[in-house]
């Protein structure tokens, strides 16, 4: 098992780095690939819902279209039909013949879904709109997986103490606080090599500090209300594309929380 997590980070991180340094359209395009799959195994997850259920296709490409918004900001029409027509669609997917008629329940999780995952990784697109957005991406989703990294080896390692053990049995607090420290390290050293290679970086040392604990408590939240979301659906993994890590939704879930984080916090240090 750890085999293949170190493997599947080995492969993985070099195509992620890849698709933010390449420019906006490879990064929008990585951004709508992940949000359809980690929308697909939370459509996967839902009771009674069939895999190829039009509700589930629109909440799946839904999620992707509001991943990429960043590129529509610009209009307001765009901007607002992104958010309102889908939504019409999928309500008006209620009204369907009665032998096919869905349950408010697989309606909520699929319009959730599109939301909680599309609407939250969209604003790493935001981010990387900013001025200086390429270094910030790069610095927020490296702290990232610098805190999972942290939190998961140190939690093996030293936990004794569990955090949240109704909602996952493998989470501990002295995985969290090693990965915190582990983010903040990691903040700081993201820090110096940007100034290195660029001569400038957004924050200051001690703003950068700060945004490496927000990372990891933002992180930790995001890990902890997908693991929610699996306990509800009575399932270990949300799917097993990754292996070692499980499904997209599993090795993404931190993002979803970081991304939003971090975009505020930029608007609110460096704006």
């Amino acid at each position: 098992m750890l085999r293949l997590r170190v493997l599947t980070a080995i492969i993985g991180l070099p195509l992620v780095v890849a698709s933010i340094l390449l420019g906006n359209r490879f990064f929008a395009l990585f951004l709508a690939v992940v949000a359809a799959a980690c929308t697909i195994e939370l459509c996967r997850l839902v009771p009674g819902l069939p895999r190829r259920d039009p509700l589930a296709i629109v909440a799946i490409g839904w999620a992707a279209l509001l991943a990429i918004r960043s590129l529509f900001v610009e209009s307001v029409l765009l901007s607002t039909a992104l958010v309102s027509a889908p939504l019409v669609v999928t309500l008006l997917l209620l009204l369907a013949p009665w032998e096919t008629r869905r349950t408010f329940t697989e309606w909520a999780w699929a319009v959730g879904g599109a939301l909680y995952v599309g609407w939250l990784f969209g604003h790493w697109g935001l981010l990387y709109a900013m001025e200086g957005g390429i270094i910030l991406v790069l610095f927020g989703m490296l702290t990232t997986f610098g805190y999972d990294t942290g939190a998961y080896f140190l939690g093996r390692a030293l936990g004794r103490h569990k955090m949240a053990p109704s909602i996952s049995a493998a989470k501990t607090w002295e995985g969290a606080v090693g990965g915190l420290v582990i983010a903040a390290i990691s903040a700081v050293a993201l820090r110096a090599v940007a100034i290195a290679f660029t001569g400038v970086f957004p924050f200051s040392i001690s703003a950068t500090v700060g945004a490496g604990i927000a990372v990891a408590v933002a992180a930790q939240l995001g890990d902890l209300v997908e693991s929610a979301l699996k306990r509800s659906a009575d399932v270990k993994d949300a799917g097993s594309l990754l292996p070692g890590h499980g499904g997209m939704l599993d090795r993404f879930d931190s993002l979803l929380f970081t991304g939003a984080m971090l975009y505020f916090y930029t608007l609110w240090i460096a704006f």
